[in-house]
């Protein structure tokens, strides 16, 4: 991503670009033969690790899958592929088996049914998926490491000592070998609703999105052990947010109004700030580190959620940004943010806001989001469903180079009883129109050829293959 690229539209989007890679059409999944996905002419997909498959240590797929990342290539000559895939369940669920596990001791309602599993994929096909992490809570979201593992992140603060369990609300690392995940919090990235990281591979520093409505902030985690290996981010490091210069507790909410950002383009320049309490417990509706942050003045978002280094600079995406019919701020539709490190400063850089959505055709809420190894933009969808002239289902959204979004792939799952049987799947899920349910955990693999995402309900993983090369992507 180019720090130069500003979206033309500088008061917001209001209707989709048109895409490179052409209108979306019903294709048939190659393994099911359902059409569960809308895509553009030349392009296939395949779903696997379905909610409640069996998988290979004999466990059943957990529900509401996430955030995922390319975590190695490698194996069988390297042809294989391994992905590490968040569950986000948050009321109810079964403990994942795995041999990295942290909190055990409370599982009243199923609290604790969030984790990470292991995905192997070979020719675009499934040969092995494991859990690797259990006994976490709501694993949103999360990034990979330039070392070849994951980090997956709790969004919440939920607090289980009191009933004999842990605190919660942690960022843990993952490895595709589940022998080698601890279980063990790096407690030093702060204690808040965490939504995803990134890894600079230059500095090895982690960005971190905090998912609080309008209560919160932008952080970045300078870990002392500078190794790169699994398990040195946990060795302790200094936690910082972010502050707009000159613009004490600067609120990044929606244009114009009492916010710090008046049109899409702007560029705001930021410093960064030492936190003393990351660990902090939640207090006045906030968590303790955003507290912190924001008694030394440093920037608010309005919800911060996918966030992915590529190149000199960082996207960020605020998922409601902006306004809603009422007029209240960081209610709106969603935007995305580049952050670029200063080349002369560490402690400084400058935070761009390249797209934001005026209406919900051109931006239904982003979440997660991805760049492809060529430098294409993806965000993925997570709003209430488009009801408009595109016709329903959630989306996958690519950007133009200028930071224009356009359709790039529709939801189109509609399962019916009959669907499920012909499965195989009886009773793991039931029959339902999930076209409104979110895209998450969209990640390409280092060639740029498979785009992997996850539709959360029912829980299905797809590969998508096709002629990127025709588009930015």
């Amino acid at each position: 991503m180019s720090r130069q690229s500003l979206a033309a539209h500088t008061s917001g989007q209001i209707s989709p670009a048109i895409s490179p890679y052409g209108p979306v059409f019903p294709i048939a999944d190659q393994e099911t033969g359902l059409e569960l996905l809308k895509l553009p002419r030349g392009f296939t997909y395949r779903s696997f690790s379905w909610q409640g498959d069996l998988m290979s240590n004999g466990q059943r797929v957990s529900p509401a899958h996430d955030g995922m990342g390319v975590v190695s290539v490698g194996g069988n000559g390297g042809q294989d592929t391994f992905l590490i895939r968040n569950h986000e369940v948050r009321g109810s669920g079964n403990l994942i088996a795995a041999p990295g596990q942290y909190d055990t001791a409370v599982q009243s309602g199923g609290r604790l049914g969030g984790g990470c599993d292991v995905l192997r994929i070979r020719n675009g096909k499934l040969i092995d998926h494991r859990g690797t992490l259990g006994g976490t809570t709501v694993n949103c979201a999360g990034g990979v490491t330039p070392w070849g593992t994951w980090l997956t992140c709790e969004e919440t603060t939920y607090d289980g000592t009191s009933a004999g369990g842990k605190k919660h609300g942690y960022v843990f690392e993952c490895s595709i070998d589940p022998s080698e995940t601890t279980g063990e919090p790096i407690v030093g990235m702060g204690r808040f609703s965490h939504e995803a990281v990134a890894v600079d591979p230059v500095t090895g520093y982690v960005y971190e999105t905090e998912d609080a409505r309008n209560v919160s902030g932008l952080y970045r985690y300078k870990p002392t052990n500078t190794a790169r290996t699994y398990g040195a981010l946990a060795q302790g490091g200094q936690l910082q947010a972010a502050r707009i210069v000159g613009t004490p507790a600067a609120k990044l909410l929606a244009l114009g109004g009492n916010n710090a950002v008046a049109a899409v383009g702007d560029v705001l320049q930021v410093e960064w700030v030492n936190l003393d309490e990351p660990d902090a417990a939640p207090t006045g509706g906030a968590s303790g580190p955003y507290a912190e942050a924001l008694s030394k003045g440093c920037l608010t978002m309005s919800r911060g959620e996918g966030i992915w280094h590529h190149g000199d600079s960082i996207a960020i995406v605020d998922t409601s940004f902006g306004r809603n019919s009422a007029g209240a701020d960081g209610r709106g539709l969603g935007a995305v943010w580049i952050y670029t490190p200063s080349t002369s400063n560490p402690e400084r850089g400058t935070l761009t806001l390249l797209y934001a959505a005026a209406a919900r055709v051109a931006g239904n809420n982003p979440d997660n989001l991805t760049i492809s190894p060529r430098g294409g933009l993806v965000t993925c969808d997570d709003g209430d469903e488009v009801l408009d002239d595109f016709g329903e289902g959630q989306r996958i959204m690519g950007y133009s180079a200028h930071g224009e979004a356009y359709i790039l792939a529709k939801s189109n799952v509609v399962i019916s009883d009959g669907d499920i049987a012909k499965m195989g799947r009886t009773g793991q899920f039931p029959a339902d129109d999930y076209r409104g349910a979110e895209f998450c955990g969209a990640c390409f693999d280092p060639a740029g050829q498979t785009l992997f995402v996850n539709v959360q309900s029912p829980g299905i993983t797809f590969a998508i293959r096709g002629p990127w090369a025709s588009g930015n992507l």
